[in-house]
């Protein structure tokens, strides 16, 4: 597989959802499971650098109107009630990337569950010429299983990396792993970074 066919992404890995002192954490959704996918994104993300492979990760998104309350939250409304009155603006600690994982090379907004509706992110892939792409993120059977099921459908190749992903469930997270395993590849990122190495 070549550098240029191939992009990694990190799927709402921000500060609000998985920090301990974000949001959701504050709302009774802490997830001490993402503590064990950090070290292998962050070393995934230093890999593709240094294979040139482009590194693209998604932010959930809440806008604001002119007076500062939200507009367009859809279904996280109802999933997410909380966000109507805090969390995941723009501009704020919060929105960022998790604290400690590297710099990525392009960020999309995304208003829900899906990366590609109404986002920027296929625009971005066509543009690189992406073919396929390599998953990660929080959570397995949310947004990654979304996004995996969006792309197969855009012809794209999917690979999940296993210890880059996590769920709040342990069990659907393991349904979600059988589930992708049936549409693409899952490997653990070390198994994927070898076959790339032995690729090119």
């Amino acid at each position: 597989m070549p550098f240029s066919s191939c992009a990694f992404l990190v799927l709402d890995m921000q500060n609000d959802i998985c920090h301990a002192d974000g949001i959701y954490a504050k709302h009774g959704l802490g997830a001490p499971q993402i503590e064990a996918i950090v070290r292998p994104i962050t070393e995934t993300i230093l890999f593709c650098r240094k294979m040139h492979i482009p590194i693209i990760a998604t932010q959930v998104t809440v806008l604001q109107d002119l007076t500062k309350k939200p507009m367009g939250l859809g279904h996280l409304q109802k999933l997410r009630p909380f966000l109507e009155k805090e969390g995941l603006r723009e501009g704020t600690w919060g929105h960022d990337l998790l604290e400690g994982l590297p710099p990525v090379d392009y960020k999309i907004h995304k208003w829900g569950t899906s990366a590609f509706y109404r986002s920027e992110l296929q625009h971005y892939l066509r543009a690189l010429r992406v073919e396929d792409l390599i998953l990660s993120g929080f959570t397995t059977n949310g947004v990654v299983e979304t996004v995996a099921r969006e792309a197969i459908g855009r012809n794209y190749k999917i690979i999940t990396l296993t210890d880059c992903v996590q769920s709040y469930s342990e069990s659907l997270h393991q349904a979600s792993l059988s589930n992708l395993g049936a549409f693409g590849q899952i490997l653990t990122s070390q198994q994927w970074q070898n076959s790339f190495t032995e690729g090119t």
